[in-house]
């Protein structure tokens, strides 16, 4: 099971993480990651909300959660739902990740994923990934990103402490 900091209630918050295939009371999924994975919910930076940070031995990630319930489609250009381009929610979740990566230090590398619902499968725009809540594991799990050793990952948790909302 991954490791949780904060309140594991929020999850519950957060209906476009809400998962039929995860076991009662994990809403993310995210306790299908392996123990070395550390989860903290609700980072303010400068007043960005980073809905989750999951950090593991391939990266850093900053989970942006759209709370947006009706499908989006992903498309080379841009996300959109009913024709329009959806803008607002995507640099949100871009600049949460670069906050993140200031916060931590610039040798590390903040990975930026946007949780919506979204018709058909998971799509990239550019470095920002776009998944929906029951492929979060998955996605991260099997992230192509920079290894980090455990004293890394340590000293990025130490970075954070003290911005749990």
């Amino acid at each position: 099971m991954a490791q949780a900091v904060a309140y594991p209630d929020s999850w519950a918050s957060d209906l476009a993480l809400a998962t039929p295939h995860a076991p009662p009371g994990d809403h993310a999924g995210l306790s299908r990651l392996p123990s070395e994975w550390l989860t903290i919910d609700r980072i303010v930076l400068d007043d960005v909300l980073i809905d989750h940070v999951v950090v593991g031995p391939n990266g850093v990630f900053a989970v942006s959660v759209d709370s947006d319930p009706e499908p989006a489609t992903v498309e080379w250009d841009g996300l959109y739902r009913d024709g329009v381009r959806v803008t607002r929610t995507v640099k949100a979740a871009l600049m949460a990740a670069h906050d993140l990566r200031q916060r931590v230090g610039h040798r590390f590398f903040a990975y930026p994923l946007l949780v919506t619902a979204i018709a058909g499968t998971d799509g990239q725009l550019d470095r920002l990934g776009v998944v929906p809540g029951g492929r979060i594991p998955e996605v991260i799990w099997s992230h192509a990103g920079t290894p980090l050793t455990r004293t890394q990952r340590t000293e990025i948790v130490w970075a954070l402490q003290g911005l749990i909302e």
